[in-house]
């Protein structure tokens, strides 16, 4: 056997490996562990596009294996959040796409799968998907308030706790379809990013889109406009879903906006001290999330960048 082949083996084993002790870590380690889970994908990306697809599919199909055996309910959580964006990812990034049409891509993919299966279970297997959601939502909450009591809060503390739980229940029962997707992006963002540092690494070129120009398509505004029409309509069924599909729009805006952010932070030069103080914040206080997302729509009409450089032809 070539020195090809037994490098393929190789990364076949390392990334079988790797990715088995994150999604370990991501099952079993409470706060860490979701750190950890959103870098699953990663080894088979990476070796995807270094050693060619059929290494990709080895470690996605060894994991599939060692899954099956040791936790078979794990198997289901691991394809559709790190499997499929395991193969997905570098195919499409290895087919030439630019990182951004490669990342939308590949969520798009992700999500399809993900509705083709609730359709099947709720059509072929009578399974009320939406109350096992809703009853799983619930025990969680009803787990966080547990480890918060246990840990010695009480009083008043211990009520407010309890009061943001029951809120971010009653939020997250409604726009979980939502939720799901940008975890299907931020998974294949955080990973790309991780990707373009190690890019040299990989012995063939990739093309990285600068997230500082980072633009919505213009006509994305009108999805966002007819959402907020239909929630003018009296139908339960509509409400809910132009909730989900605003929630999308607030957060494809806020990506938009921080792409502006850091394209004025890059041009203005400013101190690597006061960008993290403003990416802390914007972490702690939602009400800033809400002005990034409000900036970025704006650049639609202002286009902030594109008349920058007019002004420095």
């Amino acid at each position: 056997m070539n020195s090809a082949g037994y490098g393929m083996i190789g990364a076949v084993v390392k990334g079988s490996l790797l990715t088995l002790a994150l999604f370990l870590l991501y099952s079993t380690i409470p706060l860490l562990g979701a750190f950890a889970g959103v870098f699953v994908p990663f080894p088979c990306i990476y070796y995807s596009l270094k050693y060619g697809r059929v290494t990709g599919y080895a470690i996605v199909l060894t994991m599939a294996i060692l899954l099956a055996v040791l936790n078979q309910y794990s198997l289901l959580p691991y394809l559709l959040l790190g499997g499929i964006c395991s193969l997905a990812l570098p195919e499409f990034l290895a087919r030439g796409k630019g990182s951004t049409q490669a990342l939308f891509l590949t969520v798009g993919l992700n999500a399809c799968l993900v509705a083709g299966l609730l359709i099947v279970a709720v059509t072929l297997l009578n399974i009320d998907v939406d109350t096992q959601v809703r009853r799983i939502i619930h025990e969680a909450m009803i787990q966080v308030g547990e480890t918060y009591r246990q840990s010695g809060i009480s009083g008043k503390e211990l009520q407010a706790l309890e009061d943001g739980l029951k809120l971010f229940e009653n939020t997250f029962v409604k726009l979980y379809p939502s939720f799901v997707i940008i975890l299907f992006w931020v998974i294949a963002g955080i990973n790309l990013v991780l990707l373009k540092k190690v890019s040299f690494s990989l012995g063939k070129e990739i093309f990285f889109d600068s997230f500082t120009q980072y633009r919505n398509p213009d006509s994305l505004v009108w999805v966002l406009i007819l959402a907020g029409f239909t929630l003018l309509l009296d139908n339960p069924v509509l409400t809910n879903i132009a909730l989900n599909v605003l929630f999308l729009m607030y957060f494809l805006y806020l990506v938009q906006g921080l792409a502006l952010c850091g394209w004025i932070s890059y041009k203005k030069k400013f101190p690597r001290a006061l960008q993290i103080v403003f990416y802390v914040l914007l972490a702690v206080q939602p009400l800033l999330t809400a002005i990034v997302a409000v900036f970025g729509l704006t650049d639609l009409w202002a286009s902030f960048r594109v008349q920058k450089n007019n002004e420095n032809l």
